[in-house]
């Protein structure tokens, strides 16, 4: 499977998302470590997660989603996220990403609308994002707001000295 960089020059026309396959398991890590905001131990976690939600979601508690461009099959971005154990309604965002050829093309607002899908199915209500106050992760947070998402709470040198801790939420 292939990403974004192959697709055609100009606008994608909306992506299709669903499930994760076992065969977009490397396309998945190529769009983490593509965007150059992941660490190489957050693209290593990826696919740890990755493979977790291939041995079992219900056991492993993660779900994945892929956004593929309609004509290709080429895979635009991917969300990972799970239900927060011992919470009835809450439910956890651990990471939306697009690739970099596709960002700002409506990709990641199509994998947070259909994370917020699945968990209303679900019959969750409270979706919980973390991330890193680090001036590279700016267009994520200002992303969050922008689908409707408040910043709840701030961290202060949570993930290292001047790395902030910053908590998202998002209720329906």
């Amino acid at each position: 499977m292939t990403t974004a960089a192959g697709e055609a020059a100009g606008r994608l026309a909306a992506p299709e998302v669903g499930a994760s396959r076992p065969a977009e398991r490397a396309a998945i890590l190529a769009v983490a470590q593509n965007t150059g905001v992941f660490t190489p131990e957050e693209v290593a976690t990826v696919a740890e997660l990755f493979d977790g939600y291939l041995a079992g979601s219900q056991q492993s508690g993660y779900n994945f989603l892929t956004a593929r461009a309609v004509a290709t099959g080429a895979v635009l971005g991917f969300a990972c996220w799970g239900p927060t154990s011992l919470s009835r309604g809450a439910a956890d965002l651990y990471w939306i990403a697009a690739d970099p050829a596709a960002q700002g093309q409506g990709v990641a607002a199509a994998l947070f609308r259909a994370v917020e899908d699945a968990l209303r199915t679900a019959g969750r209500w409270l979706l919980v994002i973390w991330t890193s106050s680090r001036p590279e992760y700016a267009p994520a947070r200002a992303f969050y707001l922008r689908m409707g998402a408040e910043l709840a709470m701030q961290l202060n040198d949570f993930y290292d000295r001047g790395d902030d801790l910053c908590v998202f939420v998002c209720r329906w």
